[in-house]
């Protein structure tokens, strides 16, 4: 049986009944959610409620949440991506996916071949498609999707296992135990040579994503899996 989920920010999530808000009641209504079927309500702050509809009250629903659950589908540690920005809505796609696969940090880059002007402007709709994605997901928090920044702020910044996506790049080595991991994909085109070599001099290590040419949004869904795997975080 399918289960519909709601959002319900700023409201500590706790067993029993509770009316939910306009936005929680309206989506409950479009979704056609009826008395007994099972809702989880998500809080995208780490709790997850579940439970059933117990009933309408106007326009207003009314849930039971039976058991509470915490950091569900969560990775057992960071896993923050750098990503090149992209000028299409290519990038929309890649924050949700993203955000499937478990990523906690998505970080928009400013790379030297990067197309298109104004990218700052985009960050709150990019994150807004992280919270829709838990949705649809079902884990219990959404990416934390920042500012448009620099590459080299992002090298600065940069901690754990850095792993930089690279089409000359090899197999990872044997996996180890990590509690952070931060993963570099570069725009359409690829980071410059004076990247690369800066983002090998920040403690980053090239991987291969196999022998065919992937777009950009494709080699950051590949790289965090490939990597999470690697870490046993799969």
């Amino acid at each position: 049986m399918s289960v519909t989920r709601l959002v319900w920010q700023g409201h500590p999530l706790q067993v029993g009944e509770h009316l939910l808000p306009p936005d929680a009641s309206h989506h409950a209504r479009v979704t056609r959610v009826e008395k007994g079927d099972p809702t989880e309500i998500l809080d995208l702050d780490g709790a997850v409620g579940q439970g059933v509809l117990v009933g309408w009250e106007g326009r207003f629903a009314r849930v039971r949440i039976d058991t509470v659950s915490r950091e569900r589908g969560e990775p057992p540690g960071a896993l923050i991506v750098g990503l090149g920005v992209l000028h299409t809505q290519a990038f929309d796609w890649a924050v949700e996916k993203l955000t499937e696969l478990g990523v906690t940090r998505i970080v928009p880059l400013l790379c030297e071949r990067v197309q298109g002007r104004h990218h700052e402007s985009r960050a709150a709709r990019w994150q807004r498609l992280s919270e829709a994605a838990v949705v649809q997901c079902g884990r219990s928090r959404p990416a934390k999707v920042s500012q448009v920044t620099s590459l080299v702020s992002f090298l600065r910044d940069a901690s754990g296992t850095r792993l930089i996506a690279d089409p000359a790049g090899g197999r990872l080595p044997g996996a180890e135990a990590v509690s952070t991991i931060s993963v570099l994909v570069g725009p359409e085109g690829g980071l410059t040579s004076s990247e690369q070599a800066s983002a090998t001099a920040a403690g980053f290590q090239p991987f291969g994503l196999g022998p065919r040419t992937l777009r950009t949004e494709t080699a950051a869904v590949a790289a965090v899996a490939v990597a999470s795997a690697w870490a046993g975080w799969l």
